[in-house]
């Protein structure tokens, strides 16, 4: 299991990650991590939001996301995740922008979705974790080889 931070500051605007490693290098989405043993969800989040951009902020679960990987044109299973879906306001602290494997920015919805790579479920994710409540979101993707 793995933890999937949707992180909103006073503005407005999301925290994206772009990815600069494999799989899904030059992808844009949101920093994620997976849970470590005996780490509580939250815990998790927290940890992760910390180690992979410097800031922290006020989280709640509000979701569960099922994402499946296929290969374009072979149907071929490459990755079966789960993501625990945590929503944080109030961030707080100095963003770092780039770090080893990835780079940080604050951007509004229409910002993100202008860019080259984007994860298909980004809309879909954000949108439930501005939710009340807790939401559950279940996807096959078809990517090319090349992005793996």
């Amino acid at each position: 299991m793995s933890v999937g931070l949707i992180i909103e500051n006073d503005e407005g605007k999301i925290l994206a990650q772009q990815r600069l490693k494999q799989p899904f290098y030059g992808y844009w989405g949101r920093p994620t991590g997976k849970v470590g043993w005996g780490e509580t969800l939250l815990e998790t989040a927290a940890r992760e939001l910390m180690e992979e951009t410097g800031i922290t902020a006020d989280l709640r679960v509000s979701g569960f996301y099922h994402k499946m990987d296929y290969t374009e044109g072979e149907d071929k299973l490459l990755e079966d995740k789960i993501f625990c879906l945590v929503h944080g306001t109030n961030p707080r602290g100095e963003l770092i922008a780039d770090m080893e494997g990835h780079h940080n920015e604050w951007l509004s919805d229409e910002e993100l979705l202008a860019k080259d790579k984007v994860f298909e479920s980004i809309t879909e994710i954000t949108d439930l974790a501005r939710k009340p409540g807790v939401g559950f979101i279940e996807q096959k993707y078809f990517y090319d080889q090349k992005d793996y």
